[in-house]
């Protein structure tokens, strides 16, 4: 019936549909027959406009004017296109539509789309060519997507950077030494001692970076962020150049300590070996011992102590880093005596392995093979991995740690007993922790002591009421109002901090847990029964818990301790 409706017009753009006075049309009139209607007539790649389509089908079905004096159903377009902004305008797409027997895209129709979207930068000639093509083989009313546009991200500022320019001697030490002649590695030959001379340069300064401003599609400017500018620090020995303020020269002689942001130069005592022939060492300074430290020698030292071979049943201790080439040896002694070697220091201990020692370190202690039956305590974190992190075994005796345990293995078969305690300072800052939660507590008692003292003031009559103790009471309103926020913030401060630390303070194994591995933290312990694979364990305040890696964990409560 549609084709006793529809009519092309003269200039073949658009099609109308008619209802003739002679034609009625019943409830079942629909949109069956169209299509071919509209073929018949060359317009059946024209873009059909439903709205209008369903309009006259209800102005016909109820006879009303507009369906004899004719509707607009279906009309020739050109094919479109549309400029869409993403990413934060960084990027621009042009969505075409394809043509219903219109014309394709020209290049005037994509200049004035891309001006229309105010896209200026970044445009890609060869996308463009694209559109240009595919509009021409796209089906009426199919739509393609293409990119034509890509703005410029900023370059971020570089924050400043401080490089040695003299070599590390921690790393030296060990790191892999020279071989000899025949090839073999000299473990006692650490090369020439790392001394420095006045006027020496210690580190450079590589300033800050602004970075580079980038652009959106439209143009707009997008400003980078600067880097963090860091002058570099005068340390002790060093001052800044007078020639380049981005150099540290030395200013002294002696051996170069580097540091996050400075240099220090400490004097330093170098010998082959601690033994009978030198007797016991007490120097100022950093003490470097190209061999070992022979059994029953004494070693201070107030910066660091560098040993080229071994530590063995000697008693060493230093305000700064103790660090060992090969390993801290000691002997095993009955229940109850002391250890018969002794490594203390105030910063780090780091060495190969350590066996039957005392260690304690004010930081870290970082061993590569083993740590085995010793009294171990460091304030921060206890590492037993080797480079590869595929050796490192934490057996026997006790270690007692500030923050992290870091191995491979964790105890060792034969029900040797080990116990390791994380977070050792979990009742240190409980302790500092409720201390001010006491002074928090007492200023606000203190507060509301001055609220009533204020309120019994406004009680008086005016007459009695003197500027000068109203000053007096807001003096002190004001002090005690200080005290609290100053306890408050005190308070949140370490309860964040101590949450954060118990948080990271977890015991993690790369391999194997054995049996008789008792975990503690605080008063909870756990003892293991059985050989586990990689676990890590950790503290919720409450109770430990384990996670496996692997398999379920198991793990029996402690038979003196209920988590």
């Amino acid at each position: 019936m549609w084709n006793k409706f529809v009519s092309l017009s003269e200039d073949s753009t658009y099609v109308t549909a008619t209802l003739s006075q002679d034609i009625t049309v019943d409830n079942n009139f629909g949109t069956r027959g169209l299509e071919e209607a509209l073929a018949d007539i060359s317009a059946g790649k024209f873009y059909v406009m439903e709205e209008e389509v369903t309009r006259f089908i209800n102005c016909a079905k109820e006879m009303k004017g507009e369906a004899y004096s004719g509707i607009r159903i279906a009309e020739l377009r050109d094919a479109s296109v549309e400029v869409v902004l993403g990413d934060h305008e960084m990027l621009a797409s042009m969505v075409v539509t394809g043509a219903y027997d219109g014309k394709p895209l020209n290049g005037p129709d994509i200049i004035k789309a891309l001006a229309d979207a105010h896209v200026t930068k970044g445009i890609n000639k060869l996308a463009l060519k694209k559109v240009l093509v595919t509009s021409i083989k796209l089906k009426p009313g199919e739509t393609f997507t293409q990119p034509v546009a890509q703005g410029k991200r900023p370059i971020q500022g570089k924050d400043a950077r401080f490089v040695p320019m003299v070599e590390d001697v921690s790393k030296r030490v060990l790191a892999p030494k020279k071989k000899d002649d025949a090839g073999n590695v000299d473990m006692k030959n650490l090369g020439e001692t790392i001394t420095v001379e006045a006027n020496d340069p210690l580190m450079k300064r590589i300033p800050a970076t602004k970075g580079t401003p980038g652009l959106t599609v439209q143009g707009k400017v997008i400003y980078p962020k600067p880097g963090n500018d860091q002058a570099l620090m005068e340390g002790k020995g060093s001052a800044v150049s007078s020639k380049d303020p981005n150099i540290l020269v030395a200013t002294e002689s002696g051996m170069p300590i580097i540091k996050p942001k400075t240099v220090d130069v400490e004097s330093a005592l170098c010998l082959p070996t601690v033994g009978v022939a030198t007797g016991h060492v007490k120097f100022k300074g950093n003490v470097v011992v190209n061999g070992d430290i022979e059994p029953d020698m004494v070693v201070r030292a107030t910066g660091s102590i560098t040993v080229g071979g071994f530590i063995e049943s000697a008693d060493v201790q230093a305000k700064g880093d103790v660090i060992v080439a090969k390993g801290i040896i000691g002997h095993t002694v009955p229940e109850g005596e002391d250890k018969s070697c002794v490594v203390k220091s105030g910063g780090s201990v780091k060495a190969n392995y350590a066996q039957y020692a005392k260690v304690q370190a004010a930081q870290n202690v970082e061993l590569s093979v083993h740590c085995m039956g010793n009294d171990l305590s460091c304030g921060a974190n206890l590492t037993v991995v080797d480079a590869s992190g595929r050796q490192g075994t934490l057996s026997g005796g006790v270690a007692h740690v500030g923050g992290k345990v870091s191995c491979v293995n964790l105890g060792v078969e034969g029900d040797t007993p080990t116990l390791v305690e994380a977070f050792a300072k979990y009742r240190k800052l409980k302790e500092q922790l409720s201390k001010l939660r006491d002074t928090y507590k007492q200023a606000q008692e203190g507060t509301m002591e001055v609220v009533r003292k204020e309120l019994d003031f406004k009680k008086l009559p005016k007459e009695e009421r003197t500027e000068e103790a109203e000053q007096e009471l807001e003096q002190v309103k004001e002090k005690a109002n200080e005290e609290l926020e100053k306890a408050k913030t005190a308070v949140e401060l370490l309860e964040a901090d101590f949450d954060e630390q118990l948080e990271n303070s977890t015991i993690e194994v790369k391999n194997k847990v054995y049996t008789h591995v008792t975990v503690q933290y605080a008063e909870e312990k756990l003892t293991t029964k059985r050989i586990h694979g990689p676990s890590i364990f950790s503290f919720n305040k409450y109770q430990i818990e384990c996670t496996a890696k692997l398999s379920s964990e198991s793990i029996d409560n402690d038979s003196n301790n209920t988590p």
